[in-house]
C-alpha cells in the first residue's frame, strides 16, 4: 500500500463509487496523485464486487471499503464523490449523493438522458454544489487556443470527425448508442466551440441492425455551418477538428494545432499531458474551492446529450431545448433491497431494469442481522450456492434468479423448501443453442464436414480417400475409366465394380451424398427451451420437425410448428437431435437398440449431455459409415486425445461450445434480471418447478 502523506484541513474528503478496471486503469491513479498533493482524502471506496473495493484499497491506498455505496452516499464525513458506472448508476447515485449535500463527478454517459441530466444539474444548482462529467477533452487546450483566436466572430464552418472500431460490439455504460458511449464528447466539443447548440439539425443514423455511424449538418443561429461524422464501426481510432474563417483554416489532432492562412501553415504542438482526464479531477477540485462553474459541468454537458438523442433518431429540424419539467417530490427509497453475488457483466441489466432497488453484497448480510428488506437475490456466473447460515438472514427472500441453464450446484431443492421461487437463464441458452444446432444440421445433411476434410488431403468432393488396398483400388479404377470409356468398355466395368462393391468401397458410404434442409424430416428427444427454439428455425427453414417427449405438452409442441411423435418415428428421422436432460433415469438413454434404428444417411447431433449416448454403441454404430454424427458432448470431458471418435471420417466434433459464448452470457444476464425485475413488480415470470428440476441435468 503506497504511504500515506499528511493531510491538510482542506483536503476534500473522497468517496469513490465503482472500482472496476477502467476506473483502476483511469481515474484512480489521477484520485492518488491528487492525494499525494493534499488535495483530497481517499476515505472510502464502494463496489458492489466487495473483493474489487478491496483490491483498489490496498492498492490506492483507500481508508475503508465496502459494497453499500447507498448508505455510504449519506456519510457526514464525505464531501465529494466519484461515480464510475453506467449511465443509470450516474443519474440515481449522482442524485442521491447531491441531495446529500456532496459534490459530483460522474464518468460519460453523464445520464441516461438529457432530462436525468437537466434533473442533476438543477439538484446541484439548488444546493450550492459542483457536479461535472468526465467527458476526456484530449484536445482541450488546442481548441481553447481556436477558440480565443476567432474571439466573438466566431468560426464560419465547422467539421467534427470521431471514428472508432466498436464494429459488432453492443454499446458500453448503459448507453443508448455508440453515440452517447462514445462520439459525445466530440460532439460536445463542436457544440463548445460554436458556442451553443445549432439552431436547425438534419441528423442520418446507421442501419437499425448496426447503429454505430450517426451524420448530421448544422446551422447555427448566426449562420454558421457545421458537419459532424462518427463511425463506430470503423477499423481504426480518428478524431479531428476543423474550422474555417474566411481565408483560414485550423486543424486540431492528436499532434497538435495546425493553422493554414494567406498559404502559410504553422503548426503548434498541444500535448495531452496534462489535458484530458487529469485535467477535467483539476478542474473539479478548482471549481469547488472557487464557486466557478466549470467548462465540464453537467450542465454544460446536458445540451450536447440532447443533440445527441436528436441525431441518434435521425431528426431534422429546429433545435429547442424542451420546456423543464414541474418539480416533483424526491422519489422515495425502496423497501426492498437484492442480494447479488459475483455480478461481473450484469451491472448494465442491474441498472436498466431495477434502477431503483438498493443492492447488498454477502459480507454486508453477515455483517448484520436478518435482513428482511432482501426480496431477492441474483447470483452472476460462477456464484457459489447460497448456504443455509446465509439464507436463514433473509426471511423475506421471495426469488432467486441464477445466470445459468442448470441448477442442480446452486441446490435448487433446498430453495424450492424454503418457498423460494427459482428463475434460470434457458432463453438465453436455448437461443444460442438451437443456433448453433440449426448450423450444425445444415452442414451435416450437406456433408460440409466431410469435404472440408476431403479438401484438407487434397482430394474432391465429400468421401474421404480409402486407406490400404481398398483405396488403391479406387484410385486404379478411377484411372482406367476414361480408357474404358475410350473403347466402349465403361458399361461392363461399371457393373463389375457395383458387384465387388463390398470389397472396395466403406458400408454406407453412398448414403452419405449431399442433401437440402429443406422438406427433411428431422427428429428431436426432448422438449423444453432449447428444442423448442430448434424446432423454430427448422420450421422456418422448410423441415418437417418430429419430437418425442415424455414431459412436453402437445399443445406447446405443435405451437411451435412441430408435431408429436413416438420415439420409433423420431430415430427413422433425417436428423436426429437430442434435447433431454441427464439424469439417472436417461442416462445411456440411446443404446445399441435405438441407434440401429438410425436411416442410411442420417445426421445424429448432440448438444445436450453426452452420456445420454451409450459410448460403444455409438461407436459400434458410426464404424458402419452410413451414418454421420456432429457432438458437441460427451460423457468425459475434455475427450481423450486417443478417443477413437477422434479417428472416424463420419463425425464432426466440437468442444463443448454450442452455448456459453460473451454474447449468450449478455443474454443470459438480462433475461435472469429481467424475470427478477418482473417479479419484484408482480408480473407473471416463467419459473422453475420441483418437476421441470428432476429432468434437469
Amino acid at each position: 500500500m503506497p504511504s500515506m502523506p499528511s493531510q491538510t484541513a482542506s483536503a476534500l474528503r473522497v468517496l469513490v463509487v465503482g472500482a472496476g478496471a477502467t476506473t483502476n486503469l483511469i481515474h484512480l491513479p489521477i484520485l492518488a496523485r491528487l492525494r499525494d498533493k493534499g488535495d483530497i482524502r481517499l476515505v472510502l471506496v464502494c463496489d458492489i464486487q466487495q473483493r474489487n473495493a478491496a483490491a483498489a484499497r490496498r492498492k490506492f491506498g483507500f481508508l475503508e471499503d465496502g459494497g453499500d455505496a447507498r448508505a455510504a452516499l449519506e456519510r457526514p464525513d464525505i464531501d465529494a464523490v466519484y461515480i464510475f458506472g453506467s449511465a443509470q448508476m450516474h443519474h440515481e447515485y449522482g442524485l442521491r449523493a447531491l441531495r446529500s449535500g456532496k459534490h459530483l463527478f460522474v464518468e460519460k454517459p453523464i445520464a441516461p438522458n438529457f432530462v436525468a441530466a437537466r434533473a442533476m444539474a438543477e439538484t446541484a444548482r439548488e444546493r450550492g454544489l459542483v457536479a461535472v462529467g468526465g467527458h476526456n477533452r484530449r484536445f482541450h487546450k488546442s481548441l481553447a487556443a481556436l477558440r480565443a483566436r476567432a474571439g466573438k466572430a466566431g468560426w464560419r464552418f465547422a467539421e467534427a470527425v470521431f471514428h472508432k472500431p466498436e464494429f459488432g460490439k453492443p454499446p458500453l455504460f448503459g448507453a443508448q448508442s455508440w453515440l452517447g458511449a462514445n462520439g459525445i464528447h466530440a460532439l460536445d466539443a463542436l457544440v463548445y466551440m460554436m458556442g451553443g447548440l445549432p439552431e436547425q439539425l438534419t441528423a442520418l443514423t446507421g442501419d437499425a441492425a448496426e447503429p454505430g455511424a450517426f451524420s448530421a449538418i448544422m446551422r447555427w443561429r448566426d449562420g454558421a455551418q457545421g458537419t459532424f461524422l462518427c463511425n463506430n464501426n470503423a477499423g481504426a481510432r480518428r478524431e479531428r477538428y476543423t474550422f474555417h474563417a474566411p481565408g483560414e483554416t485550423c486543424s486540431v489532432t492528436e499532434a497538435g494545432l495546425a493553422v493554414e492562412k494567406n498559404g502559410t501553415l504553422s503548426k503548434t504542438a498541444f500535448p495531452a499531458i496534462g489535458d484530458g482526464f487529469a485535467a477535467e479531477h483539476d478542474a473539479f477540485l478548482e471549481a469547488i474551492r472557487s464557486g466557478i462553474e466549470p467548462r465540464h459541468s453537467i450542465a454544460a454537458l446536458a445540451p450536447s446529450l440532447y443533440l445527441a438523442e436528436l441525431i441518434e433518431s435521425g431528426f431534422s429540424g429546429r433545435v429547442a431545448l424542451p420546456a423543464p419539467e414541474t418539480p416533483r417530490p424526491p422519489h422515495p427509497a425502496p423497501a426492498r433491497s437484492v442480494l447479488l453475488i459475483e455480478p461481473a457483466g450484469l451491472q448494465p441489466a442491474l441498472a436498466r431494469l431495477l434502477p431503483d432497488v438498493r443492492f447488498v453484497s454477502p459480507d454486508e448480510v453477515r455483517a448484520a442481522g436478518p435482513r428482511p428488506d432482501i426480496a431477492a437475490a441474483i447470483l452472476g456466473r460462477g456464484a457459489p450456492p447460497l448456504p443455509a447460515d446465509l439464507l436463514d438472514r433473509l426471511p423475506g427472500l421471495g426469488i432467486v434468479g441464477v445466470q445459468a441453464l442448470s441448477l442442480v450446484r446452486y441446490e435448487p431443492e433446498a430453495l424450492l423448501a424454503r418457498g423460494i421461487v427459482l428463475v434460470n437463464a434457458g432463453g438465453a441458452y436455448a437461443e444460442s443453442v438451437a443456433e448453433f444446432a440449426l448450423g450444425l444440421a445444415i452442414l451435416g445433411r450437406r456433408r460440409a464436414f466431410a469435404s472440408h476434410e476431403v479438401m484438407r488431403a487434397g482430394g474432391w468432393g465429400v468421401r474421404p480417400p480409402l486407406p490400404g488396398i481398398k483405396g488403391m483400388a479406387r484410385a486404379a479404377a478411377g484411372s482406367l475409366r476414361p480408357i474404358a470409356r475410350t473403347i466402349g468398355l465403361e458399361p461392363v466395368l461399371l457393373r463389375l465394380w457395383r458387384k465387388a462393391g463390398p470389397l472396395v468401397d466403406t458400408p454406407g458410404a453412398g448414403k452419405l451424398g449431399s442433401r437440402d434442409l429443406k422438406a427433411s424430416v428431422a427428429g428431436l428427444i426432448g422438449w423444453g427451451a432449447n428444442a423448442r427454439a430448434f424446432a423454430k428455425r427448422l420450421v422456418d427453414a422448410g423441415a418437417r420437425v418430429l419430437v418425442y417427449s415424455q414431459h412436453g405438452a402437445a399443445e406447446d409442441v405443435r405451437e411451435a410448428g412441430a408435431n408429436p411423435a413416438s420415439l420409433a418415428e423420431v430415430l427413422a428421422a433425417d436428423i436426429v437431435s437430442l434435447h433431454r436432460g441427464l439424469s439417472e433415469r436417461t442416462r445411456h438413454f440411446l443404446g445399441a437398440a435405438e441407434l440401429d434404428r438410425l436411416r442410411p444417411g442420417a445426421v445424429l447431433i448432440n448438444t445436450a449431455r453426452g452420456a445420454l449416448i451409450e459410448p460403444q454403441a455409438l461407436l459400434a454404430r458410426l464404424a458402419r459409415g452410413d451414418i454421420f454424427a456432429c457432438l458437441d458432448t460427451y460423457e468425459e470431458e475434455p475427450l481423450a486425445a486417443a478417443h477413437p471418435l477422434r479417428r472416424l471420417p463420419n463425425v464432426f466434433l466440437t468442444s463443448h461450445i454450442a452455448g456459453g459464448s460473451p454474447d449468450m452470457q449478455a443474454a443470459a444476464g438480462e433475461e435472469v434480471v429481467g424475470k427478477v425485475a418482473g417479479w419484484l413488480r408482480g408480473d407473471a415470470v416463467e419459473t422453475i418447478s420441483a418437476e421441470q428440476l428432476r429432468s434437469m441435468t
